[in-house]
């Protein structure tokens, strides 16, 4: 089933090649691949308030351990970054080299990796021991993960699609404006950068709300 999400908030930011988005709970950070860097937005505001430099950027962002965790390099490995400093604290590969790892999000059930050129998400532990794997039908370009749904977005079709966490079946897809590359979830509202107009962009979905 197919629907359509329409914005609920747009804030317009200085960035030509939008990757990952991440909540931290006070800003949400974007990567940036054309300047190799992440900025911090106020998305009340909707100001930059901190730029960090991150060459090699590659799609999804997500937070960790009060870290910022970032896909960088052509071999998609995970950068550790320190959001006040800048400074990287630790670089680990990719779990599944070789694959263009291009969802990433970190939840209370372990760390999630999205996989364009495979049409699966995994799901690992700590110690990188798989838990679980979800076939979808789409292209991952982000993703991101409520306590119930996880919701991935595929930037070809302009659209997110919602996952039965317990199931691992496919829900319902919501068409969007733009083209969707990285998705984070502010608790209320399903935030993704629209890659196409350099717009971060918030939507409500019905199986996602509180």
């Amino acid at each position: 089933m197919s629907l359509r999400a329409e914005s609920v908030r747009d804030i317009p930011v200085p960035a030509r090649r939008l990757c990952g988005l991440a909540w931290s709970g006070q800003f949400l950070w974007f990567s940036e691949a054309d300047q190799g860097r992440i900025m911090a937005v106020d998305p009340i505001a909707g100001t930059v308030e901190r730029r960090i430099d991150c060459p090699d950027v590659r799609t999804d962002l997500a937070t960790r351990d009060g870290h910022l965790l970032q896909v960088v390099g052509g071999e998609r490995a995970l950068r550790a970054i320190d959001p006040d400093s800048g400074a990287i604290v630790a670089e680990t590969p990719a779990p599944r080299p070789g694959h263009k790892l291009c969802g990433l999000e970190v939840s209370r059930h372990g760390t999630w990796f999205g996989y364009e050129d495979l049409g699966l998400i995994d799901l690992r532990d700590g110690d990188g021991r798989l838990l679980k794997t979800i076939a979808v039908t789409g292209a991952v370009a982000g993703l991101t993960v409520s306590d119930r749904h996880l919701v991935y977005a595929d930037h070809p079709a302009g659209s997110v699609t919602v996952v039965d966490l317990a199931s691992g079946l496919e829900v319902v897809s919501y068409a969007v404006t733009g083209n969707p590359t990285g998705l984070t979830w502010d608790g209320s509202r399903i935030w993704y950068c629209d890659y196409t107009t350099s717009h971060l962009r918030a939507v409500t979905l019905p199986e996602l709300s509180p």
